[in-house]
């Protein structure tokens, strides 16, 4: 029997007595072997020598290695607030540069521009609304975030609208967030012409709509005026239906008459419809953005009569001179890009031919109104809203 025949009986514990004395003593003699030559032979030197000089070059190796890898991280992040530095405070702004941007503070300090050219642009533009509180974030790269509210001076209801500008686009269908499509309608009616001193017969219907309403009923109503009167006049007319009448809104003549108005152009006459803050554009440029302001000075000055055409005047020429010089706000903002051209024709047309009213947007009891209709010389008028009571809204 072979030595390995007798380990495999020993490790099986099947070898007798006197196999397992055989085994034992040979591995014992194994040991001593084993022991002997460890201790002839240096063979730790190498256990313990090699490592070390191992030990030295990893370590080196991985000094070597962090250092690059701390080059190329630190070059990494660089190079990626770089990226971001060039594209937020570079690139974005450079593309913003050509855009309108309403989240900048240029016309006033503590207002964003997007305030008063709405502000403005709802006053020229929209009869019957005006402007509450407007501002805007920037989102990069000329687009942004825009909120602002407009008013109903008739119901007094106020609609919020939450949009977007991109690149002077309006997104989506918010068009008609910026221009309520009521609004057309008025222009609907065309400019008076030269003949006829009354009430046309096609008005029937309406004025008999009017009688048939309770009296103290609350009516907003267009009304084209026969013969254009001055801006004087109107202050007259407005004086002598006050606390009667309230006029909403006065369209005012921007081109020849008998010409149709390609856009609605006017002013409202009421300082107290609109917000109202104390801080301005250039009042020397445009003096009397805030129709208030004149009637603040006149009151501050003594002897305030209440007249107020003069005021008007400057009001109206002031909100035409500031849309001139925002045709960025305007492309963005106004019915479209061409609108800049007929803000620069009607400035020109009022101060070559002076400030005529041809419309108005009244509001008031319908007993007030049918007695205004039969007093005046009106040649078209259009019901626009109808409330129970004046004092319902």
């Amino acid at each position: 029997m072979s030595f390995k025949d007798l380990l495999d009986k020993y490790n099986d514990g099947t070898a007798s007595q006197e196999e397992i004395k055989i085994v034992e003593e040979e591995l014992q003699k194994y040991e001593a072997i084993s022991e002997y030559l460890s201790e002839s032979y240096d063979i730790g030197f190498e256990k313990e020598t090699m490592p070390e000089v191992s030990m030295d070059e990893t370590k080196l190796v991985k000094r070597s290695v962090n250092k690059k890898l701390r080059k190329v991280i630190l070059a990494s992040v660089g190079t990626v607030f770089l990226i971001l530095f060039t594209i937020n405070y570079i690139l974005s702004p450079l593309v913003s540069g050509f855009y309108y941007n309403p989240s900048q503070s240029t016309v006033a300090k503590y207002h964003d521009d997007l305030y008063f050219d709405l502000r403005v642009i709802t006053e020229l533009s929209l009869p019957g609304y005006a402007l509450n509180t407007a501002h805007s974030e920037s989102l990069g790269f000329g687009e942004y975030e825009v909120y602002f509210e407009r008013l109903n001076v008739f119901n007094r209801q106020i609609k919020a609208t939450n949009t977007k500008i991109k690149r002077n686009l309006k997104s989506g269908d918010s068009f008609h967030d910026f221009f309520p499509v009521s609004h057309m309608e008025f222009l609907d009616i065309v400019p008076p012409h030269d003949t006829g001193n009354v009430v046309e017969s096609s008005n029937k219907e309406r004025i008999d709509y009017l009688k048939e309403l309770n009296p103290v009923s609350y009516v907003s109503s267009y009304v084209i005026l026969d013969q254009d009167i001055t801006v004087k006049e109107f202050d007259e007319l407005r004086k002598k239906y006050n606390n009667k009448l309230t006029f909403s809104w006065a369209a005012v003549r921007t081109s020849p008459k008998g010409t149709a108005n390609e856009y609605l152009t006017g002013f409202n006459p009421n300082f107290n419809d609109s917000s109202v803050t104390n801080e301005n554009p250039n009042t020397d440029k445009y003096p009397y953005i805030q129709l208030v302001d004149y009637f603040r000075s006149q009151v501050d000055k003594g002897g305030f009569d209440g007249t107020m055409y003069e005021g008007y005047t400057k009001h109206f020429i002031s909100l035409l001179k500031y849309v001139n010089d925002r045709k960025k706000a305007v492309a963005a903002l106004d019915n479209n890009e061409i609108k800049s051209e007929h803000y620069k024709n009607a400035l020109s047309y009022v101060e070559s031919n002076g400030m005529n009213i041809y419309g108005l947007l009244i509001r008031g009891e319908a007993k007030e109104l049918l007695q205004f209709l039969e007093n005046e010389k009106i040649r078209t008028i259009e019901i626009k809203g109808v409330l129970p009571s004046k004092y319902i809204n």
